[in-house]
């Protein structure tokens, strides 16, 4: 059992930030090095988390006899290509969501990481976070479930760029951007781990000049029950992710945080669960990703959850055309 592992960071954005803050908090995990495609964007990341080595060569990276794993935080139509070269050198690959554009990238990088002997993960949070364990429990109190409201709309940051006649990587349908590849992927994943596959799958956006979606809608059936999920990048809305039963309801902030449920019963009986009160809920995927380095065999579990949503995300896509 390997004491320290020495992890890369591939990409600098604020997300990549996020990771760095969380590692100084993950004693099994240490930060060696980072990438960006600039010596001056990766000396500026190097500087601000105290790392000792940067890289501008990402086949460099990949032969590094001191790298043990890598955190991939590219744009999303890297992600395959980045993923597969590290794990052809051996490198255990933590991914950010969507770890694929489709269901048969992500069988391939399945297959490149059993033949090398390393583990594939794909960076949802809320897989690892206390939050999704302590909302499986509370079904049963609720249940039988008839509805699930799965929401994530946050107005983005770059879509004023986009307005303004540039085209941010987040829209780029060459960067495999849109709604759904950056929030919808939340949606679905969580309905996964939930629920299960649904029987059927309908769909509709609303898609922007770029040819990528800024909004979507989804209605998934299941036996005695639908659940629907809502993404946006292009509108902002407070209300919260809904789960329904018989007995009661299920409330909680968005499909990316379950950080707290209140739980609302329909014989008038409320309560608040704290589920974790870490600001930074990345270090539940960091501590799982070490975990499972040791233990390969726990990636299954998770490696299913993000085949299935890789699959529904396909025939979602296929609704676009």
């Amino acid at each position: 059992m390997k004491s320290k592992i020495n992890i890369a960071i591939i990409g600098t954005g604020d997300i990549s930030k996020k990771l760095a803050d969380a590692l100084c908090g993950c004693e099994s995990v240490e930060l060696a090095a980072v990438y960006s495609r600039t010596k001056e964007k990766a000396e500026a990341f190097a500087s601000e988390f105290n790392i000792s080595e940067i890289f501008t060569n990402l086949e460099e990276l990949a032969r590094s006899p001191f790298i043990d794993a890598v955190y991939i935080a590219s744009p999303n139509s890297c992600h395959y290509q980045h993923s597969m070269l590290m794990m052809q050198n051996r490198k255990h690959v933590l991914c950010e969501k969507p770890i694929a554009t489709c269901a048969d990238e992500f069988l391939k990088m399945l297959k490149a990481a059993e033949d090398n002997n390393v583990v594939l993960l794909e960076a949802t949070r809320f897989y690892h976070a206390p939050g999704l364990k302590k909302l499986k429990e509370l079904l049963s109190k609720i249940s039988p479930v008839r509805r699930a409201s799965l929401l994530f709309n946050q107005y983005s940051s770059k879509y004023d760029a986009l307005k303004n006649g540039e085209t941010p990587n987040i829209f780029n349908k060459e960067f495999a951007g849109g709604a759904l590849m950056d929030l919808g992927v939340y949606c679905v994943e969580l309905m996964v781990a939930l629920f299960g596959e649904p029987n059927e799958v309908i769909s509709s956006h609303i898609l922007l000049n770029t040819g990528v979606d800024g909004q979507g809608a989804v209605i998934a059936k299941y036996d005695g029950f639908l659940a629907e999920l809502s993404y946006s990048k292009i509108s902002h809305a407070a209300t919260p992710c809904v789960i329904q039963g018989e007995k009661g309801s299920l409330l909680f902030i968005k499909a990316s945080i379950i950080d707290k449920i209140d739980v609302i019963m329909r014989n008038g009986e409320t309560e608040q669960l704290i589920c974790y009160t870490d600001e930074n809920d990345m270090i539940f995927e960091l501590q799982a990703f070490a975990e499972i380095i040791n233990e390969p065999q726990k990636a299954e579990q998770y490696n299913n959850y993000t085949m299935e949503a890789q699959k529904i995300m396909d025939e979602i896509k296929q609704q676009m055309i």
